[in-house]
């Protein structure tokens, strides 16, 4: 169907314009145009063409609306490869975009694989370290940089050049040809071996990319890798900032978007620093600064080594983007042997002159949208700077040395940025003030306070006034001046970069040192705060007043009548540092009930959102705020991956990065209900398998890959797993000020770590404890095994000496060493009798009470403890130790997996398999078997069919019959033999001719090579001439795949289809860089496979 059938058909039934009445009406009705009929009115061009140019017309064209007329529009029709269709391009763009800004170079590190590339830039580089006309090292590497960069962008043309030159060539004639109304003899022939020529060029592109990509996607694909997560992910635009609002109207003219950015960032970049502001505040609060000791000061103040160099450059992640000159951490790697000694030395020149070079001053800042906020508001966007990778090097240097001492200077009330420092105890310190609120004696308000745009507007003077009141030495404070001096950065928009704009304040987001720099100036606040006069919260006899996560900071108040003074208190701050409070932002949340809505014009609330958690007294709303309505998006984000065709490895994957990654937060700080739990268990397990059959059970699949499992995550071990985390951390910070509240708590029950020797029951016990601290204790009586004996278990907290059905804990007995039931026998081997009990320990009880405690004990627990009365092993008891598998929880390593796979094997206690691997295999290659194929380059979908089939889950017919009653279980290449695994990839006549096939091709190959047995398909080889197995390894699995392939495609498997793809895969490995890739393609040329025939 063509719009007019006079120009656009020829040859044509009519001899003047005839408009297609249905395409007419239909453009009317939709209000659409065809752009390219509009530009050229009388115009004949076609689409397509029959091969010998008998009949052409132009049936494949554009419509678009109307609306967009008024944009430039551009319409072109090509030729076009492998059809006899021609090419339709259609551009729309503004009248008013055009590119008003620099562009923003990016080193192509692809060009590291260009030999002569290489060779240029060693040359360059010698060549440049001897001209003396470069006096510096400065010189001498900007220099460098600036050549590179144009050595680099001439490479990468002359490649482009290349290639493209000979399909421009073939376009041109061919689009000639095409235009002409008529073909004579020549054009018809010339037109075909054009085509032909086109056809190749676009089949060899295509092919070069499905081999690399196939390299790639076995190589890095459904592994946690950024390009398997990336594949799905809805990823914004790169400097998609198309409209503003500017003035309260929403503006989409790139220009004055981009004069407003410059302006906003020029504007809050630049300095309101007050010296007498600064001066008053530090001489305020200068006797409250501690001070660093002389051998920080003086590892901070020493010269730079080139092993610390060494240690930054191992410090920076490969493929990240680099700053305005472009070089990646890429090429820094890959020619540091050569570069690195100019560096250094240029290093000690920035240092000993006190000026970055010209481009280390340089930034390129980038806008990433808040979640969930409206991306037109600048307020919005996150300006993260692109800084260059000579700039990071030398910041890691003294990030490095300013961390490793940098607890002598950052309060414990201070977790941001800080190694060994978790966020998670912020988040607890409130929950536990909401879950126990009986400890707090006043009415108790937690006050949430918003620094506006806090990494931006820190005062430099202030930061480095900051480091001198700390007592750091002055090489180090001029080495971070030097970081700071002169500065400037532009943002990176759709049509370049903006104007360039001085940084006068605020620190870099992307810079190594700058968030230490940052808490170190934030230390002050702290400092201010807690030597102010006001009413701080008292919980459990202790003092609450500041806690800090980087800028996030909460004050806890007894009342609200000091929030005016607190106001004050950080304006007098604010004034100093140049850090504002956005009073719009802040809240408050009462910790017992409270009817106002507002104190001092700052929102009073039921529930706030506190470092990306949602805090609320509701245990309900709290469970399912944070966990909930988690758990709903977790489901949606794995329903957008199930249209793609993972193998199950790539499903376990998902589970981890889409769902299991997003519980672990909360999970860290609140009880997850039960009921969550298994619903968490059963998305993830369902999306595992297809929401089909679970072939393997939950407690094999999660077991580790020698066991036979895929470590899959069980989410109830996975919580476990994360509480008695929390639980090592409390033993071993008893004292710390983010454990005083449950420290108090467990103080009733003899302290926790008496109570989790006893014999406990959780809900026996005496107090109220908070969910959370109800499923730590849960989980540790899972994971913690210990023979309690009745001598040695304490009789406290036991959960079957009770009194109206709650455990006992008597405080004065146990400060007197009472704890065992052998401290309550009499020398005939019998319970005291009162009389007995105060003779020994003195006025500790009376008698009633006394008698309750022992009537509480059952009889038959005394029996016991007297029979061991006389034995002197028995005697003296001691309390049991905490040990998981026999180690102290106290004091050793316990790494998450490891206290993972314990619950594992506490909640899946069965052996997956017994029967199947083991009748063939010692423990030893049995390990091998499950473990080394996962490491083989090939394709995840291979590496499924070989699980399955070494696992006995191949869902062969048989096994269907058998599982769920399918009556049909013929092979479906015989369709005479039961259908069984074993039948279905070795028994079966096609699949038997199939291996001799391969085998006899592989003979000539491998000397001696044997017939394959069955044992050799299901479970592959284990060889001592480690090439062979590999080889074969790789060859029968790819086999494998393809029988099961044939197999659910109704065809037989043919050794010579086999053939074609397995010299197609051999090919790809050429892409991979892997170890054994690698190894595999040298095995692959040494044998010749590639040109080895089928004979």
């Amino acid at each position: 169907m063509v719009l007019d059938e006079w120009l656009d058909r020829v040859p044509s039934k009519f001899n003047t314009h005839h408009i297609n009445p249905t395409l007419r009406d239909f453009c009317l009705d939709v209000n659409v145009s065809d752009p390219w009929r509009i530009k050229n009115p009388l115009r004949q061009t076609f689409s397509w063409f029959k091969p010998n140019g008998s009949s052409k017309s132009r049936i494949d064209f554009w419509l678009v609306s109307n609306n967009l007329l008024q944009n430039k529009i551009d319409v072109n029709i090509s030729a076009a490869p492998l059809t006899d269709h021609c090419l339709i391009e259609l551009n729309v763009s503004s009248q008013i975009q055009k590119s008003f800004g620099r562009g923003y170079w990016k080193f192509n590190s692809s060009l590291l694989t260009n030999e002569t590339f290489c060779n240029a830039v060693i040359d360059l580089l010698e060549t440049i370290n001897s001209d003396s006309t470069l006096k510096s090292y400065t010189d001498k590497w900007e220099f460098f940089k600036f050549k590179v960069r144009q050595t680099a962008i001439k490479h990468s043309k002359l490649i482009a050049k290349h290639y493209k030159q000979k399909e421009t060539e073939i376009l041109t004639e061919l689009n000639q040809i095409c235009s002409k109304p008529v073909f004579n003899e020549d054009d018809k022939q010339r037109r075909s071996i054009l085509q032909c020529s086109l056809d190749d060029i676009y089949i060899k592109k295509a092919k070069g990319a499905f081999i690399r990509s196939r390299a790639k996607w076995v190589e890095l694909g459904e592994k946690s890798t950024s390009y398997f997560c990336n594949l799905e992910k809805k990823r914004q635009e790169k400097n998609a900032i198309k409209k503003l609002h500017i003035n309260n109207q929403l503006c989409s003219d790139p220009q004055m978007i981009s004069k407003e950015i410059s302006s906003f960032y020029s504007n809050l970049y630049s300095s309101s620093y007050s010296e007498s502001h600064n001066n008053t505040f530090f001489q305020t609060i200068k006797d409250f600064i501690p001070k660093i000791d002389d051998n920080f000061r003086n590892s901070c103040d020493s010269e730079i080594t080139l092993q610390e160099l060494e240690k930054a450059l191992s410090c920076l992640s490969k493929d990240k983007a680099p700053g305005c000159d472009g070089l990646t951490s890429n090429f820094y790697k890959f020619f540091w042997e050569h570069i690195k000694d100019l560096i250094f030395e240029m290093f000690k020149e920035i240092i000993q002159n006190g000026s970055l070079t010209h481009t280390m001053k340089q930034g390129v800042i980038t806008l990433i949208p808040k979640p969930g906020k409206d991306p037109t508001f600048l307020d919005n966007l996150r300006p993260i700077t692109l800084l260059n990778t000579d700039y990071k090097l030398l910041t890691h240097i003294f990030s490095n040395r300013f961390k490793s001492d940098i607890t002598q200077i950052i309060s414990e009330t201070q977790c941001g940025f800080i190694k060994g420092r978790s966020i998670h105890n912020n988040l607890r310190l409130v929950l536990d003030m909401i879950d126990y609120e009986h400890l707090i004696d006043t009415d108790g308000f937690i006050l949430f306070l918003d620094f506006y745009k806090a990494f931006d507007m820190i005062e430099h003077n202030f930061m480095f006034q900051t480091l001198q009141f700390f007592g750091f030495g002055n090489k180090f404070i001029n080495t971070v001046k030097t970081f700071y001096y002169e500065t400037s950065s532009s943002v990176c928009l759709p049509q370049g970069t903006s104007h360039r704009f001085n940084i006068s304040k605020g620190i870099k987001q992307g810079c190594p040192i700058s968030p230490l720099l940052f808490i170190a100036a934030a230390e002050m606040l702290s400092l201010l705060i807690k030597h102010t006069d006001f009413g701080k919260l008292t919980v459990a006899n202790a003092e609450f007043s500041i806690s800090q996560l980087a800028d996030d900071t909460t004050i806890f108040l007894n009342n609200l009548h000091d929030i005016p003074k607190i106001l004050k208190t950080i304006d007098f701050f604010s004034k100093a540092s140049g850090l504002k409070l956005n009073l719009n932002k802040c809240e408050i949340l009462p910790i017992k009930p409270c009817t106002l809505l507002n104190a001092y014009n700052i929102p009073i609330k039921s529930t706030v959102k506190y470092l990306g958690m949602h805090i609320t007294k509701n245990k309900t709303d709290l469970e399912k705020l944070n966990v909930w309505d988690k758990l709903e998006k977790c489901s949606t984000l794995l329903n957008n991956w199930a249209q793609r065709d993972l193998s199950i490895f790539g499903r376990i994957i998902l589970t981890k990065i889409e769902s299991i990654s997003r519980f672990i937060y909360p999970t860290y700080s609140i009880g997850v209900p039960k009921q969550a739990i298994k619903s968490i268990n059963q998305v993830n397990f369902n999306f595992i398998w297809k929401r089909k059959t679970h072939y393997v059970k939950q407690g094999t699949l999660t077991k580790k890959y020698e066991d036979g499992g895929l470590q899959a995550i069980d989410f109830n071990s996975l919580n476990g797993t994360l509480k008695i985390n929390w639980l090592k951390s409390f033993i071993r910070n008893q004292n710390s000020i983010w454990f005083i509240v449950p420290n108090k708590i467990f103080s009733s029950l003899g302290g926790i770590q008496f109570l989790l020797s006893c014999d406990f029951d959780n809900k026996k016990l005496p107090i109220q404890l908070s969910s959370f601290h109800q499923q730590v204790l849960m989980y540790w009586k899972l994971i913690y095994k210990h023979n309690y004996s009745p001598h040695n278990t304490p009789i406290w907290n036991c959960r079957y000496i009770t009194i109206r059905n709650k455990s006992i804990f008597v405080p004065t007995w146990f400060e007197n060493g009472i704890w065992s039931l052998m401290h309550l026998l009499n020398d005939n081997a019998t319970l005291m009798s009162f009389d007995d009990f105060t003779a020994k320990y003195g006025s500790l009880t009376n008698r009633k009470d006394f008698e309750k405690i022992i009537k509480a004990i059952p009889q038959n627990v005394a029996s016991s403890v007297s029979d061991m009365f006389h034995n002197d092993i028995y005697r003296h008891p001691t309390v049991p130790k905490l040990l998981i598998n026999g180690h102290n929880i106290a004091t050793a390593k316990l790494p998450n997996l490891q206290i993972r796979e314990y619950f594992n094997v506490t909640s899946f206690p069965y052996i997956s398999n017994p029967n199947y691997i083991t009748q063939y295999f010692n423990h030893s290659k049995k390990k091998q078997i499950q473990t080394k194929y996962l490491k083989l380059p090939i394709p995840p979908k291979a590496k499924e069919v070989h699980f399955k089939t070494f696992s006995g889950i191949y869902p062969s017919k048989e096994l269907l019959r058998k599982r769920f009653g399918i009556p049909e279980n013929c092979c479906s290449f015989c369709h005479v033999e039961i259908e069984t695994t074993e039948h279905l990839f070795f028994e079966c006549f096609y699949s038997d001719v199939f291996w001799n096939s391969l085998n006899y091709w592989l003979f000539p190959k491998i000397p001696l090579l044997a017939d394959f047995s069955i044992k050799d398909i299901i479970f592959g080889f284990i060889l001592e001439n480690k090439n062979t197995e590999l080889l074969l390894n790789v060859v029968i699995i790819l086999g494998k795949f393809y029988i099961h392939k044939c197999r659910f495609l109704k065809i037989k498997p043919f050794f010579s289809t086999f053939h074609k793809e397995l010299c197609s895969f051999f090919s790809s490995v050429n892409f991979m860089e892997n170890k054994l890739a690698m190894e595999l393609q040298s095995i692959i040329c040494k044998l010749q496979l590639l040109d080895s025939p089928l004979s």
